[in-house]
């Protein structure tokens, strides 16, 4: 939530953690901080301070410091493979690499450090031509692709290639830039790690990693009309990695990509597809429709489609371990448990339609966030239409009925707690200042107190939840399920707010 906040101009000689009283104050027209954009690591949260273009590094104990990254500024922040890591994208406006140390600054372009953060600071960092705010890394974390994403916001000035992406060889810092098409929007690699796919407006390209240096080593157009216009929304890799499989916006007909013998084959659905998820066990694609009510499986010999009928559309998939859990986010009020190997399915009536879905992580259980779906409120059914709701489902049996509650704020997150004894769903609700646990075990709550309301929930890896606060100066509340203690972090996103220097679009 966007906080028009009032700081001292005295500020600066104040404690990191402290606000002095309203005195002679200055209006600050962006946030201080991102609550939803943080990341976290082993040893705490990195946090984007958008009014400075920088980074602070909050850790579980509390303690809060800042990360200087300048020269630029920070467009993204992504995980890494390794969770005591995060990257960081730094964009810089200034010659080429390539090119003499001092130009005409009409001859600037933009260039971007890609930055490796532990421990609350820069592990190392490797130059990159070119504005990038994306990165994807190989399974087994020695390739990464760094790309440009449009539908992300990014502060980009001078000249910037919108068909290139980068290849990082991450065990020497090497970077290459590789032609793959206009506006890429999708990055995958394969099981063994030896080619990128990757997936940009009309065409896909395949990088090869064994190549020295990358190169794209084939392009799959996908429309022969130059004057069409087709974006891909939606891909799968078979198990195997020889195919692809990618749908299209607004299109029926799914592409299926040779990647061993370069082909594109054209597989035609009843309607566009939502969501696509592989099944490893059973060698599928299993497909969902937000505008036609029924499934579809794709086997990965031949690409036939077997296809069942459900009693609502479905617009979106949760996978794990040959079931999926079919759910629609819109007016429905059904889900699914799909076995995928037998096409079992087990439908659940919903009371009110969900707004988010969660899988918890032992596979025995989702929860439902369900919002008011509005009429009088007359009885206990008309309150639950009036207000918003939490829905237990229990995947462990045939049993089609769902536990619902009622939420005194619209729910915004959840996170789950499992030991050998209990499994704990983590609930957040809008504009509510604790954090509801339930034991989905024994149906066992208990409220969590909070100081500021919650924005989001994640955790942190081998540690604690992190809750970020509604405070326009920063507030994160660690909370140890094992203790039931919670930390907490305030004021951080105050460093340099008012001595420090602005972030200005203009000076990159």
């Amino acid at each position: 939530m966007l906080r028009f906040l009032a700081l001292s101009a005295v500020l600066s000689g104040c404690g990191w953690n402290h606000l002095p009283g309203i005195g002679n104050s200055k209006w600050l027209d962006r946030p201080l901080w991102d609550p939803t954009g943080v990341v976290a690591t082993t040893d705490g949260v990195y946090v984007p301070l958008p009014r400075t273009g920088q980074l602070a590094f909050v850790g579980t104990d509390g303690s809060a410091s800042a990360v200087d990254l300048r020269p630029g500024i920070v467009s993204e922040l992504v995980p890494a493979p390794d969770p005591s890591q995060t990257v960081a994208f730094v964009q810089q406006q200034g010659c080429p690499l390539d090119g003499p140390a001092e130009c005409d600054p009409k001859n600037w372009v933009v260039n971007t450090q890609v930055a490796l953060l532990a421990s609350g600071g820069v592990d190392e960092t490797v130059d990159v031509p070119g504005a990038f705010n994306s990165i994807d890394f190989s399974n087994d974390g020695t390739w990464a692709i760094a790309w440009l994403d449009l539908n992300k916001q990014a502060q980009v000035n001078g000249v910037v290639s919108l068909s290139s992406v980068v290849a990082l060889d991450l065990t020497t810092g090497e970077a290459t830039t590789v032609n793959v098409g206009f506006s890429a929007e999708r990055v995958l690699f394969t099981d063994d790690d030896t080619r990128a796919v990757v997936l940009s407006q009309n065409q896909v390209a395949v990088v090869d990693l064994t190549a020295s240096p990358p190169a794209r080593s084939v392009t799959f157009p996908l429309v022969l009309d130059p004057n069409q216009t087709v974006v891909p929304v939606g891909v799968t890799l078979t198990p195997d990695g020889s195919h692809a499989l990618i749908s299209v916006q607004g299109s029926s007909d799914l592409y299926v990509l040779d990647l061993d013998n370069p082909s594109v084959n054209l597989v035609t659905l009843d309607a566009a597809p939502s969501a696509m998820v592989v099944d490893g066990g059973s060698d599928q694609t299993v497909i969902t429709f937000a505008s036609a009510p029924y499934v579809d499986f794709v086997e990965h010999q031949f690409f036939d489609v077997t296809s069942m009928d459900l009693a609502e559309p479905m617009s979106q998939i949760l996978h794990a371990d040959g079931t999926a859990l079919l759910w629609n986010q819109g007016n429905g009020h059904t889900a699914y448990r799909l076995d995928v190997a037998s096409h079992d399915l087990l439908q659940y009536r919903l009371q009110n339609p969900a707004v988010q879905m969660f899988l918890a992580p032992t596979e025995e259980y989702a929860v439902a966030l369900t919002r008011p779906e509005g009429g009088a409120a007359t009885g206990a059914a008309g309150l639950y239409d009036t207000s918003p709701g939490l829905e237990v489902l229990d995947l462990r049996t045939d049993h089609s009925e769902t536990l619902p509650y009622l939420l005194e704020g619209q729910g915004i997150g959840a996170a789950f707690v499992a030991t050998d004894t209990s499994l704990t769903a983590l609930v957040l609700q809008q504009g509510i200042d604790y954090l509801y646990a339930m034991d989905l075990y024994t149906n066992q709550a208990q409220r969590i107190d909070l100081d500021a309301p919650p924005i989001a929930i994640g955790t942190v890896p081998g540690g604690p939840f992190y809750i970020t606060n509604d405070d326009g100066t920063g507030m994160i509340s660690f909370y140890d399920p094992q203790t039931g203690q919670i930390t907490e972090a305030a004021g951080f996103a105050t460093q340099g707010a008012l001595n420090g220097r602005p972030f200005d679009p203009e000076a990159y």
